[in-house]
Order: structure tokens, then C-alpha cells, then sequence
């Protein structure tokens, strides 16, 4: 499948069975298998080197809805083809393609298991937190601009004030990360505060799509969410994204002179020594002033 053009191929592939079509397919920098699903299917998992998807394909003259095993992994080829025969072989009387039908994610999380270390494991509670925030905001009509996912300095900026987000499932550590100098470091005449969200799974809580329809509803621009929610890995027919947690604390904290921070002014001459390019540390918002944000 490696060594088909690149333009955009696909070639069929024989089998015994009628009715159990299955392609091999070169596209761009992709390349691997796909099989005819119900237009209703929607998937869209990653583990490293490979990706699980639905797409929307012309094939000979047809639209079809496909889900592919993809990857762009030229070195491994031969160790991703095992994967790739066993989704597309029919199984005895059809049962395996029949099964993959009913449940491709099934599918998916069995391969997850079996490949260990090499899952990456999407945080959706970090990104929900983000979006309750950026809700917050939007309702309250502070005309909130998300960029956490577009790795701007802060999470979320208002006109007025730029918000850093910081989420947790840990039920009493009040510790976060700062990765930078420059993370809680506002321009001149811009507030500063960070939002701390303290959330747990739960069958009855909030969802990314829940909260992607609900920020829709309120003025987001859909395009740019969804573009930013990709960039999460969070697209549509990822099943991370429809994981629920029900949020059970939000913290508002002012960054100003009393917040415990580095940034480039804690340094003689407002640099770095020479030689550290980078600061990260933990703070401890334990005992300082905050106020309710958003709510739970």
C-alpha cells in the first residue's frame, strides 16, 4: 500500500466473500486500508503512527462513506499492515467485518490495549475546563477569545483581561503548573487572573460536544472552534470528546503583586541569566485570595 502514488489512489482489494469490499489506499502522506461503513458512522481516534476515521470519498463514480486505518509512518509499514489485514480480512462468514461495523471504536480500544505505551491518551478534562470558562465568559458578554489550543500565552483573552486555565481531577492538591516566564505575564494595563477547575468523570456531567453546541449557541464562530478542537484532537467522532465530568470547584485568582510568579522582571535587567532559556514551576494556590467563578 506504501508504494502507491501518492495523487490519491485506491485499489481493491480481491476477496472470497461478496459483499465485503475492501480497499488499499495511497493519499497525500497517508496511506493504508479502508472499508464501506453506513453513512451514520462517524470515528475519529488517534494512537501514535495511526488514525481511525471516517471520510466521505468518491469511488468510482460513487460517494461513499469509508473508515480508514491510516498513518504516515513510512518506517513502519510492514508492522502497521498486520493491523491493516486484520480490519479488512471478513472473518468466517462475515462475522469480523460485521462486528467492526457495529462497533469500530470497540475495535479501536482493543488495538489501544494491545499497543500499551504507545496510546496517547487525549486530556478532554483540561480542554472542558477551558470551554467552561470561555462559556463563563461569553455569557457574562466579555467578548472572550479562546486560544489555549493555538498555544497563545494565556488560554482565554477579553478585551480587558487575559485568563489562564488550569484544570485537575485531584480532589484536594490546589498545585499547578506554570510551563514559562512568559505564561502569567500580562501587557501593560491588562488584568491578569487564572481560573482553577476541579472536575471528576462522571455519567451525568458536561461533554466537549456538549459544551462546543452550547458556545455555538452563544456567538462562537463553529469554524474556529471546531478548528481549535482539532488541533485537541478532539474533532467530531472522537470519543474522548463525548467523555462527561461533572465540575465540583472553580476558583477565580487574581494575578497581581500578592500571586506567587516568575516572570522576565523577577531577573536583574528583566532577562534570564545567561545560558537559561526557560523557567517552569509549581505553585501552590492553597491560602490565597480567590472568588467563585464559574458554576457547578
Amino acid at each position: 500500500m506504501a508504494s502507491l502514488d501518492t495523487g490519491g489512489s485506491m485499489l481493491r482489494l480481491q476477496s472470497d466473500m461478496d459483499g465485503f469490499t475492501a480497499w488499499v489506499f495511497r493519499e497525500d502522506d497517508s496511506f493504508g486500508v479502508a472499508v464501506p461503513v453506513p453513512e451514520h458512522i462517524c470515528v475519529s481516534e488517534r494512537f501514535a503512527g495511526a488514525r481511525l476515521v471516517t471520510v466521505d470519498r468518491v469511488v468510482s463514480g460513487v460517494l461513499r462513506r469509508l473508515l480508514r486505518l491510516e498513518s504516515s509512518s513510512y518506517a513502519l509499514r510492514n508492522e502497521f499492515a498486520v493491523v491493516c489485514s486484520q480490519m479488512v480480512d471478513p472473518g468466517h462468514g462475515g462475522a469480523a467485518r460485521n462486528a467492526l461495523l457495529a462497533d469500530p471504536r470497540g475495535w479501536w480500544q482493543n488495538w489501544r490495549q494491545l499497543l500499551g505505551n504507545a496510546v496517547v491518551n487525549v486530556t478532554a478534562y483540561s480542554v472542558l475546563g477551558e470551554m467552561l470558562a470561555l462559556e463563563h465568559l461569553l455569557v457574562q458578554g466579555l467578548k472572550p477569545a479562546w486560544k489555549g489550543p493555538a498555544s497563545g500565552s494565556v488560554d482565554i483573552e477579553t478585551p480587558g483581561a487575559w485568563y489562564e486555565v488550569k484544570s485537575t481531577l485531584t480532589r484536594y492538591d490546589m498545585h499547578v503548573h506554570v510551563a514559562g516566564q512568559f505564561q502569567l505575564a500580562a501587557p501593560e494595563g491588562t488584568d491578569l487572573y487564572m481560573v482553577h477547575q476541579r472536575l471528576e468523570p462522571s455519567p451525568e456531567g458536561e461533554s466537549v460536544h456538549a459544551v462546543a453546541g452550547r458556545l455555538t449557541a452563544l456567538g462562537a464562530d463553529r469554524g474556529r472552534l471546531e478548528q481549535l478542537l482539532e488541533m485537541c484532537s478532539l474533532e467530531p467522532g472522537s470519543s474522548a470528546r463525548t467523555e462527561t465530568y461533572r465540575l465540583l470547584d472553580s476558583r477565580l485568582f487574581a494575578v497581581d503583586a500578592s500571586f506567587p510568579r516568575i516572570t522576565p522582571d523577577s531577573f536583574a535587567g528583566g532577562a534570564l541569566p545567561a545560558g537559561v532559556v526557560k523557567v517552569e514551576y509549581m505553585v501552590d494556590l492553597s491560602g490565597l485570595a480567590h472568588t467563585a467563578f464559574c458554576k457547578f
